[in-house]
Protein backbone atom coordinates (compact mmCIF):
# COMPACT_ATOMS: atom_id res chain seq x y z
CA UNK A 1 0.00 0.00 0.00
CA UNK A 2 1.49 3.29 -0.86
CA UNK A 3 2.32 6.47 1.34
CA UNK A 4 -1.35 8.28 -0.43
CA UNK A 5 -3.19 4.61 0.33
CA UNK A 6 -2.39 4.15 3.50
CA UNK A 7 -3.45 7.77 4.97
CA UNK A 8 -6.71 7.64 2.98
CA UNK A 9 -7.10 4.18 4.55
CA UNK A 10 -6.38 5.59 8.30
CA UNK A 11 -8.28 9.05 7.55
CA UNK A 12 -11.27 6.98 6.52
CA UNK A 13 -11.55 4.77 9.21
CA UNK A 14 -11.36 7.57 11.35
CA UNK A 15 -14.15 9.26 9.84
CA UNK A 16 -15.91 5.24 10.17
CA UNK A 17 -14.88 5.65 14.05
CA UNK A 18 -16.67 8.98 14.25
CA UNK A 19 -19.89 8.02 12.31
CA UNK A 20 -20.26 4.52 15.11
CA UNK A 21 -19.57 2.65 12.66
CA UNK A 22 -16.81 -0.30 12.82
CA UNK A 23 -14.39 -1.14 9.74
CA UNK A 24 -13.44 -4.14 8.95
CA UNK A 25 -11.25 -3.93 5.82
CA UNK A 26 -9.37 -0.93 4.07
CA UNK A 27 -10.88 1.29 1.76
CA UNK A 28 -9.04 -0.76 -1.47
CA UNK A 29 -9.89 -3.99 -0.18
CA UNK A 30 -6.27 -5.09 0.27
CA UNK A 31 -5.87 -6.50 3.46
CA UNK A 32 -8.07 -6.76 6.27
CA UNK A 33 -7.39 -4.89 10.28
CA UNK A 34 -6.83 -7.24 12.64
CA UNK A 35 -8.30 -6.87 16.08
CA UNK A 36 -5.66 -7.57 18.79
CA UNK A 37 -5.27 -7.92 22.33
CA UNK A 38 -1.58 -7.42 22.35
CA UNK A 39 0.99 -7.62 19.18
CA UNK A 40 4.99 -8.11 19.01
CA UNK A 41 6.71 -6.08 15.72
CA UNK A 42 10.47 -6.26 14.88
CA UNK A 43 11.73 -4.71 12.68
CA UNK A 44 15.36 -3.23 12.07
CA UNK A 45 17.17 -3.47 15.05
CA UNK A 46 13.91 -3.09 17.14
CA UNK A 47 11.40 -6.02 18.73
CA UNK A 48 8.26 -3.58 20.06
CA UNK A 49 5.26 -5.28 22.10
CA UNK A 50 2.15 -3.26 21.99
CA UNK A 51 -0.68 -3.96 24.06
CA UNK A 52 -4.43 -2.44 23.95
CA UNK A 53 -6.59 -1.94 27.20
CA UNK A 54 -8.22 -4.70 27.72
CA UNK A 55 -5.98 -5.15 30.88
CA UNK A 56 -5.37 -1.98 32.01
CA UNK A 57 -4.85 -0.33 34.76
CA UNK A 58 -2.65 -3.47 35.54
CA UNK A 59 -1.30 -3.85 32.13
CA UNK A 60 -1.07 -0.35 30.26
CA UNK A 61 -1.84 0.30 26.86
CA UNK A 62 0.85 1.41 24.36
CA UNK A 63 4.56 -0.27 24.11
CA UNK A 64 4.71 -2.92 26.78
CA UNK A 65 8.41 -3.76 26.15
CA UNK A 66 11.13 -2.23 23.76
CA UNK A 67 14.27 -3.92 23.09
CA UNK A 68 16.79 -3.23 20.48
CA UNK A 69 18.47 -6.62 19.82
CA UNK A 70 21.80 -5.04 18.66
CA UNK A 71 21.97 -2.31 21.11
CA UNK A 72 21.41 -4.48 24.41
CA UNK A 73 19.54 -6.93 23.31
CA UNK A 74 18.48 -8.22 27.18
CA UNK A 75 17.35 -4.43 28.18
CA UNK A 76 14.24 -3.49 28.18
CA UNK A 77 13.98 0.36 27.71
CA UNK A 78 10.59 -0.01 29.87
CA UNK A 79 10.63 -0.64 33.63
CA UNK A 80 9.97 -4.36 34.26
CA UNK A 81 9.49 -3.83 37.99
CA UNK A 82 5.52 -3.29 37.79
CA UNK A 83 3.06 -4.03 35.29
CA UNK A 84 0.80 -1.34 36.75
CA UNK A 85 3.92 1.58 36.21
CA UNK A 86 5.22 -0.19 32.89
CA UNK A 87 4.59 1.38 29.55
CA UNK A 88 6.00 3.78 26.76
CA UNK A 89 4.16 6.25 24.73
CA UNK A 90 0.66 5.22 27.25
CA UNK A 91 -1.97 7.81 26.60
CA UNK A 92 -2.43 8.74 30.99
CA UNK A 93 -4.65 11.84 31.23
CA UNK A 94 -6.57 14.36 29.66
CA UNK A 95 -6.28 17.22 32.07
CA UNK A 96 -8.01 20.40 31.84
CA UNK A 97 -8.03 23.67 33.69
CA UNK A 98 -10.94 23.35 35.91
CA UNK A 99 -11.47 20.66 38.96
CA UNK A 100 -12.89 17.92 37.28
CA UNK A 101 -12.62 14.25 38.89
CA UNK A 102 -12.02 13.19 34.72
CA UNK A 103 -8.33 15.24 35.46
CA UNK A 104 -6.31 11.66 36.07
CA UNK A 105 -6.43 8.30 34.23
CA UNK A 106 -9.09 8.36 32.12
CA UNK A 107 -7.66 6.80 29.40
CA UNK A 108 -6.37 3.91 30.87
CA UNK A 109 -10.21 3.03 31.55
CA UNK A 110 -13.02 1.37 28.99
CA UNK A 111 -12.13 0.28 25.83
CA UNK A 112 -9.05 1.53 23.43
CA UNK A 113 -9.06 -1.18 21.25
CA UNK A 114 -5.68 -2.22 19.20
CA UNK A 115 -5.38 -3.24 15.41
CA UNK A 116 -2.73 -4.22 13.61
CA UNK A 117 -2.40 -2.46 10.06
CA UNK A 118 -2.40 -4.19 6.56
CA UNK A 119 1.30 -3.49 6.40
CA UNK A 120 2.43 -5.52 9.31
CA UNK A 121 5.17 -2.87 10.45
CA UNK A 122 2.42 -0.47 11.90
CA UNK A 123 -0.58 -0.74 15.05
CA UNK A 124 -3.36 1.84 15.67
CA UNK A 125 -5.35 2.21 19.12
CA UNK A 126 -8.85 3.18 18.77
CA UNK A 127 -10.64 5.29 21.10
CA UNK A 128 -14.64 5.89 20.29
CA UNK A 129 -16.42 9.16 21.82
CA UNK A 130 -18.83 6.85 24.18
CA UNK A 131 -15.22 5.46 26.12
CA UNK A 132 -14.11 8.60 26.95
CA UNK A 133 -14.98 10.67 30.13
CA UNK A 134 -14.10 13.82 27.99
CA UNK A 135 -16.42 12.76 24.55
CA UNK A 136 -13.01 12.75 22.89
CA UNK A 137 -12.43 10.14 20.16
CA UNK A 138 -8.73 9.61 18.88
CA UNK A 139 -6.31 7.10 17.37
CA UNK A 140 -3.03 6.64 17.87
CA UNK A 141 -0.60 5.11 15.59
CA UNK A 142 2.65 3.54 15.97
CA UNK A 143 4.95 2.28 12.75
CA UNK A 144 8.26 0.22 13.69
CA UNK A 145 10.96 1.68 11.14
CA UNK A 146 14.43 0.27 10.40
CA UNK A 147 16.84 0.38 11.91
CA UNK A 148 15.55 1.82 15.29
CA UNK A 149 12.79 4.34 15.20
CA UNK A 150 8.58 4.13 16.29
CA UNK A 151 7.34 6.91 14.42
CA UNK A 152 3.96 7.73 16.21
CA UNK A 153 1.19 9.94 14.76
CA UNK A 154 -1.68 10.86 17.42
CA UNK A 155 -5.52 12.63 15.88
CA UNK A 156 -8.34 13.63 18.32
CA UNK A 157 -11.59 15.02 18.12
CA UNK A 158 -13.01 17.12 21.36
CA UNK A 159 -17.75 16.44 20.30
CA UNK A 160 -18.10 18.18 23.60
CA UNK A 161 -15.75 21.40 24.55
CA UNK A 162 -17.83 22.70 27.29
CA UNK A 163 -16.12 19.79 29.43
CA UNK A 164 -13.03 21.38 29.73
CA UNK A 165 -14.68 24.55 31.27
CA UNK A 166 -14.16 28.08 31.09
CA UNK A 167 -10.38 27.72 29.76
CA UNK A 168 -10.61 25.80 27.06
CA UNK A 169 -7.45 24.25 27.30
CA UNK A 170 -6.64 20.29 27.24
CA UNK A 171 -3.46 18.76 27.81
CA UNK A 172 -3.01 15.04 26.01
CA UNK A 173 -0.76 13.35 28.62
CA UNK A 174 1.89 10.57 27.33
CA UNK A 175 3.98 8.36 29.49
CA UNK A 176 7.35 6.50 29.31
CA UNK A 177 8.23 4.74 32.41
CA UNK A 178 11.85 3.86 32.11
CA UNK A 179 13.66 0.96 33.32
CA UNK A 180 17.48 1.97 35.11
CA UNK A 181 19.57 5.04 33.12
CA UNK A 182 22.27 6.76 33.62
CA UNK A 183 21.15 9.80 34.02
CA UNK A 184 17.55 11.55 35.20
CA UNK A 185 17.81 14.39 33.13
CA UNK A 186 16.17 15.19 30.06
CA UNK A 187 18.78 17.16 27.77
CA UNK A 188 17.26 19.26 25.00
CA UNK A 189 18.11 22.22 23.08
CA UNK A 190 16.85 25.81 25.18
CA UNK A 191 18.12 28.98 26.88
CA UNK A 192 18.43 29.12 30.33
CA UNK A 193 16.65 32.92 30.90
CA UNK A 194 14.90 35.91 28.97
CA UNK A 195 17.31 36.19 26.23
CA UNK A 196 19.78 33.59 26.86
CA UNK A 197 21.80 31.73 23.90
CA UNK A 198 20.64 28.80 22.71
CA UNK A 199 22.34 25.81 24.67
CA UNK A 200 22.62 22.02 25.65
CA UNK A 201 20.12 21.68 28.95
CA UNK A 202 20.34 18.77 31.01
CA UNK A 203 16.79 19.39 32.77
CA UNK A 204 16.15 17.56 36.40
CA UNK A 205 12.91 18.83 37.55
CA UNK A 206 13.80 20.20 40.68
CA UNK A 207 12.42 21.23 44.09
CA UNK A 208 11.31 24.90 43.78
CA UNK A 209 7.77 25.70 42.73
CA UNK A 210 4.44 25.20 45.07
CA UNK A 211 2.84 22.80 42.94
CA UNK A 212 6.39 20.75 42.70
CA UNK A 213 5.71 16.67 43.52
CA UNK A 214 8.76 14.57 42.58
CA UNK A 215 8.79 16.17 38.75
CA UNK A 216 7.78 19.23 36.39
CA UNK A 217 7.20 20.01 32.78
CA UNK A 218 9.10 22.40 30.18
CA UNK A 219 7.67 24.38 27.58
CA UNK A 220 8.44 25.92 25.02
CA UNK A 221 10.16 29.32 24.56
CA UNK A 222 7.20 31.25 22.74
CA UNK A 223 4.53 29.73 25.44
CA UNK A 224 2.65 31.04 28.49
CA UNK A 225 2.04 29.37 31.46
CA UNK A 226 -1.63 27.40 31.32
CA UNK A 227 -3.91 28.81 34.18
CA UNK A 228 -6.39 27.12 36.32
CA UNK A 229 -9.23 27.75 37.98
CA UNK A 230 -8.19 28.50 41.86
CA UNK A 231 -10.36 25.21 42.94
CA UNK A 232 -8.38 22.62 40.49
CA UNK A 233 -6.77 20.28 42.77
CA UNK A 234 -4.73 18.40 40.47
CA UNK A 235 -1.65 20.76 39.10
CA UNK A 236 0.75 18.28 39.00
CA UNK A 237 0.43 18.19 35.05
CA UNK A 238 -0.42 21.61 34.29
CA UNK A 239 2.11 24.05 36.03
CA UNK A 240 5.65 24.83 34.06
CA UNK A 241 8.94 25.66 35.21
CA UNK A 242 9.48 29.72 33.90
CA UNK A 243 13.18 28.54 32.71
CA UNK A 244 14.61 26.92 31.36
CA UNK A 245 12.62 26.99 27.88
CA UNK A 246 13.28 24.78 24.96
CA UNK A 247 14.03 25.51 21.30
CA UNK A 248 13.62 23.05 19.27
CA UNK A 249 11.03 20.08 19.54
CA UNK A 250 13.53 17.39 21.07
CA UNK A 251 14.66 15.71 24.03
CA UNK A 252 16.86 12.92 24.99
CA UNK A 253 17.83 10.68 27.97
CA UNK A 254 20.42 8.60 28.77
CA UNK A 255 19.99 4.88 29.35
CA UNK A 256 21.64 2.31 30.90
CA UNK A 257 24.08 -0.20 28.74
CA UNK A 258 25.26 2.62 26.55
CA UNK A 259 21.33 3.05 25.42
CA UNK A 260 19.49 6.59 24.26
CA UNK A 261 16.08 7.12 24.19
CA UNK A 262 15.25 10.35 21.71
CA UNK A 263 11.97 11.95 21.61
CA UNK A 264 11.02 14.49 18.53
CA UNK A 265 7.95 15.78 17.35
CA UNK A 266 6.58 17.87 14.09
CA UNK A 267 5.65 20.62 16.68
CA UNK A 268 7.01 23.58 19.22
CA UNK A 269 4.05 25.84 20.03
CA UNK A 270 1.39 27.80 17.80
CA UNK A 271 -2.11 29.55 18.47
CA UNK A 272 -3.65 26.48 18.28
CA UNK A 273 -1.40 23.74 20.20
CA UNK A 274 2.15 23.05 21.87
CA UNK A 275 4.66 20.18 22.52
CA UNK A 276 6.09 20.16 26.37
CA UNK A 277 8.08 18.05 27.77
CA UNK A 278 7.98 16.46 31.65
CA UNK A 279 9.96 14.61 33.61
CA UNK A 280 8.54 12.88 36.80
CA UNK A 281 11.10 10.90 39.76
CA UNK A 282 8.86 8.93 41.90
CA UNK A 283 11.19 5.89 41.94
CA UNK A 284 13.71 8.01 41.89
CA UNK A 285 16.33 7.86 43.97
CA UNK A 286 15.39 4.42 45.45
CA UNK A 287 15.43 3.45 41.59
CA UNK A 288 16.89 4.70 38.68
CA UNK A 289 13.81 4.78 36.73
CA UNK A 290 12.08 7.98 36.19
CA UNK A 291 9.03 9.08 33.55
CA UNK A 292 10.31 10.58 30.88
CA UNK A 293 6.92 12.03 29.72
CA UNK A 294 5.49 14.58 26.86
CA UNK A 295 2.24 16.37 26.35
CA UNK A 296 -0.08 17.78 23.60
CA UNK A 297 -1.87 20.80 24.34
CA UNK A 298 -4.87 21.75 22.77
CA UNK A 299 -4.98 25.70 23.42
CA UNK A 300 -8.34 26.73 22.99
CA UNK A 301 -10.58 23.04 22.06
CA UNK A 302 -13.08 23.65 19.63
CA UNK A 303 -16.25 21.19 18.84
CA UNK A 304 -15.28 18.57 15.98
CA UNK A 305 -12.32 20.12 15.13
CA UNK A 306 -9.41 17.40 14.31
CA UNK A 307 -6.00 17.99 16.53
CA UNK A 308 -2.97 15.93 16.36
CA UNK A 309 0.58 15.59 16.53
CA UNK A 310 3.42 13.30 14.85
CA UNK A 311 6.75 11.68 16.57
CA UNK A 312 9.35 9.63 16.68
CA UNK A 313 10.79 7.52 19.15
CA UNK A 314 14.61 6.47 18.47
CA UNK A 315 15.86 3.47 21.01
CA UNK A 316 19.58 3.05 19.78
CA UNK A 317 23.19 2.98 21.43
CA UNK A 318 24.45 6.63 22.77
CA UNK A 319 26.62 8.58 20.60
CA UNK A 320 26.63 11.66 21.55
CA UNK A 321 24.59 14.89 21.73
CA UNK A 322 25.16 16.10 18.23
CA UNK A 323 24.20 12.59 17.03
CA UNK A 324 20.70 12.86 18.83
CA UNK A 325 20.40 16.28 17.20
CA UNK A 326 21.26 14.79 14.14
CA UNK A 327 18.31 12.10 14.39
CA UNK A 328 16.17 14.95 14.68
CA UNK A 329 17.14 17.18 11.87
CA UNK A 330 17.35 13.96 9.73
CA UNK A 331 13.36 13.42 10.54
CA UNK A 332 12.62 16.97 10.10
CA UNK A 333 13.95 17.05 6.56
CA UNK A 334 12.14 13.23 5.68
CA UNK A 335 8.60 14.70 7.19
CA UNK A 336 9.10 18.37 4.71
CA UNK A 337 10.30 15.92 1.57
CA UNK A 338 7.46 13.85 2.17
CA UNK A 339 4.53 17.11 2.94
CA UNK A 340 6.41 18.50 -0.25
CA UNK A 341 5.81 15.40 -2.60
CA UNK A 342 2.24 15.06 -1.11
CA UNK A 343 1.62 18.33 -2.33
CA UNK A 344 3.02 18.25 -5.48
CA UNK A 345 0.98 14.95 -5.99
Amino acid sequence: MNWFAKNVYIFTFVLILLCGTVATSSPDGSADWEKKTSVTITNGDLSVHFRDNSASPKILSGIQSLFNTKGASGFDAYDPGAKGASAGMNFEHIISGHRSRSNKFTPRHRKYDLFQLADKDSVVLVRDRKDSPWDVSSTLTYRVTAPHYIDVEFRCRAHNPSLFGRRRWGIFFFANYMNDVEDVALNFLGIERAGGQEKWIAADAPKGHPDWNRGGTYRHIDAAPLECDKDVDFRLNSWSYDYPRFTRPFYYGRAAHGMVLILMFNKTFSQDDQIRFSLFKFKVPRYPRPAWDFQYVVNKVEKDREYGFKGRLVWKRFVSAQDCLREYEKWQRQATSTENSRMIS
